[in-house]
């Protein structure tokens, strides 16, 4: 891949991923605070709250999910002469993406988390929030919860790129346009994904957020939160003690219905521009 081509990678997947995150932030805030307990009831705050923390998101998913797609598509083009246009391609390509875009993500997603939950006042501002975790947890603090979002987002990946790329590569999806095989492509992949991972991810968001203001002030919220701080194994049996089995998928209607339109959105849109610049292809817009 040359420079040319990495820049418009780079252009494409940061266009995709700025759209569909202003589209579907306010379900991704719904979403997060039913797995950390936090939520209110709807339309009781304005709308411009569920968009807490969307500046932070903003400046890091660019570069980050510019770095993954675009990660991804150097390790397409790598192993093709090995594994070819296969399943196991899209699965290796999408777990070496998932850690060069993990040292990016993590860190947002622990400010947005932070900012999402958050009620008014200090708390809710980023600078507030980048100096409480550097000054309590230091540099580690901003990568709360690393591990597991490794452990997650690998197979995480792993599901939605083989979902995706069979989906596409299916005989019905032969006579169907561009836009409806990404469509139902990345629609599915979202759901079955996150059918998998929201276990893992509901776990290691109650740790991330553990030690913010908002959860050490809940004092209302069902069962105790303050031993969340103690890992993600302590996060677990609360959850259990707390809800039960059942407690593991709160928030995951929210995430179907903000993950389905936010991957098809950038996924129509980097596959549109990608098309876009490849000579003598048809765009799927």
């Amino acid at each position: 891949m040359d420079v040319t081509s990495l820049l418009e990678n780079v252009g494409a997947s940061a266009t995709g991923s700025i759209i569909s995150k202003l589209a579907c932030y306010p379900l991704d805030t719904i979403a997060v605070q039913y797995q950390t307990s936090t939520r209110r009831p709807l339309l009781s705050i304005p709308l411009r709250s569920y968009y807490r923390g969307i500046g932070v998101t903003l400046l890091t998913v660019t570069p980050a999910t510019a770095l993954y797609l675009t990660a991804r598509e150097a390790a397409q083009h790598a192993l093709f002469p090995h594994l070819g246009d296969s399943s196991l391609n899209d699965a290796a390509s999408g777990v070496l993406a998932e850690l060069a875009g993990s040292v990016l993500f993590t860190p947002m997603e622990v400010l947005k988390a932070r900012l999402q939950i958050s009620r008014s006042g200090q708390e809710g501002k980023l600078l507030y929030q980048l100096r409480k975790i550097a000054k309590k947890e230091g540099f580690r603090g901003f990568y709360r919860g690393y591990v597991m979002g490794i452990a997650s987002y690998v197979p995480f990946n792993v599901i939605w790129w083989t979902t995706y790329g069979n989906i596409r590569r299916s005989k019905y999806m032969e006579d169907k346009t561009p836009m409806l095989q990404i469509a139902c492509g990345a629609g599915s992949a979202a759901t079955v994904s996150a059918a998998f991972i929201h276990p893992l991810e509901l776990v290691k968001t109650r740790y991330q957020v553990a030690t913010s203001d908002t959860v050490a002030a809940a004092g209302t919220v069902k069962g105790s939160r303050n031993s969340d701080q103690q890992g993600l194994r302590q996060v677990a049996k609360n959850v259990m003690r707390e809800n039960g089995a059942r407690g593991f998928y709160a928030g995951f209607v929210p995430t179907v219905m903000r993950s389905v339109p936010s991957s098809i959105i950038m996924m129509g849109v980097f596959e549109h521009l990608k098309a876009r610049r490849q000579n003598g292809a048809e765009a799927p817009l």
